[in-house]
């Protein structure tokens, strides 16, 4: 068994952490955030909660479950995200359509998508949540310039 450098036995190994993932795991948002997704109350952007989940299955880099923004890494807290964008959206339409509401628009809507396309990803661009979330996100982008991660 490998010894530490101060001679205990008990040696760990410390993994580094992947670039974008240091910092706080869950956190409101910054006053600079509120006042720049403008497509997002700023009540109910006041209740929102950003959380780092690195291991968020399959391809995602974020999903969005009520008020809470579950992405595979940190974000600057600079208010010029696109993806966080898209995913306060997302927030909204939690906050609009409650749980049952909104998950029975999006399964639902991934069900007939699935049906319709046989295949999972048309299926999921197809959901009618995520195309207004997507089109939501790409006017926040214009409406800046252009500029959004």
């Amino acid at each position: 068994m490998a010894s530490s450098p101060g001679g205990s036995s008990a040696y760990r190994l410390r993994r580094r952490q992947p670039a974008g993932t240091a910092g706080p795991r869950i956190r409101p948002l910054s006053s600079a955030e509120i006042a720049s997704y403008d497509h997002l109350a700023p009540d109910l952007a006041a209740r929102v909660r950003v959380v780092r989940l690195p291991m968020i299955p399959g391809r995602y880099v974020g999903i969005t479950l009520g008020r809470f923004v579950c992405l595979d890494r940190n974000l600057p807290p600079n208010g010029a995200s696109h993806l966080l964008a898209h995913e306060l959206t997302h927030a909204r339409q939690w906050a609009e359509l409650g749980v049952v509401g909104f998950l029975a628009r999006y399964l639902g809507g991934f069900g007939r998508g699935v049906v319709r396309h046989r295949r999972w990803h048309p299926a999921y661009r197809d959901i009618e949540l995520e195309q207004e979330a997507r089109a939501q996100a790409d006017a926040w982008t214009q409406r800046r310039g252009g500029v959004g991660a």
